[in-house]
């Protein structure tokens, strides 16, 4: 009997710990990434290009866009949402920092063929949430963002849609967006990617950084 208990328990727990282990969320949400393990939640890839993309032999002395560790120079936990770590954006100061632009991507599934332009992905139906909802910490504050979307019916890896979303403050926010804003824009029944602008294409200036943690889909604000 005891087996049994300990066992429904268990089950139990699994619905309703999320993220790291540390938050609770509804049994149906979906993690796209809490940047506790790589690749993201949903075994989808992740990365930073155009004016983010790191200079790697100089990360021990220039901040740089990456997952944010305990083994980062200077880390600390105040700039983790939840669990040991988050994803840091830093602006212009890697190995295009000339770039206009600057994004961070998830990837919505497995990459399934690495060949072809663009990277054929498992999409997502996430057409049964009513938001997309993450948590924004910025470094000085007043840093901006716009979330970019793109579906199986893209034909590059440009965005079809952008989202504003609020300029970053000194505290960890939580950004939310409604999806019904994006529907008849975006295929919500095939979705493959979720990216983060963040570069002197959306005003941010050289330095510029934010930091970004438990990217969900969810029915509750």
């Amino acid at each position: 009997m005891a087996k049994v208990v300990a066992l429904l328990l268990g089950l139990t727990l699994t619905f309703i710990v999320g993220f790291s282990g540390n938050a609770l969320c509804a049994g149906n949400d979906l993690v796209i990434a809490d940047f506790e393990k790589w690749p993201n939640n949903l075994g989808g890839q992740m990365g930073v290009y155009g004016s983010l993309e790191p200079k790697w032999e100089d990360k021990a002395k220039v901040p740089y866009s990456w997952v944010y560790a305990p083994d980062v120079v200077g880390y600390s936990k105040d700039n983790v949402h939840i669990g040991k770590q988050s994803f840091r954006l830093v602006q212009g100061l890697g190995a295009n920092a000339v770039e206009s632009w600057g994004s961070f991507g998830m990837d919505m599934g497995r990459v399934v063929d690495a060949v072809p332009v663009p990277v054929k992905i498992e999409s997502k139906d996430v057409s049964g949430y009513k938001y997309l909802a993450f948590w924004v910490k910025g470094e000085k504050g007043g840093e901006h963002m716009e979330v970019t979307f793109r579906d199986a019916n893209a034909v590059t890896y440009t965005p079809q849609f952008k989202y504003k979303i609020p300029d970053a403050t000194t505290s960890w926010q939580k950004i939310v967006v409604p999806l019904d804003k994006i529907k008849g824009k975006i295929d919500l029944t095939a979705l493959d990617n979720v990216s983060i602008a963040f570069g002197q294409d959306v005003s941010n200036d050289k330095g510029a950084t934010v930091y970004l943690d438990d990217f969900v889909f969810t029915n509750s604000q």
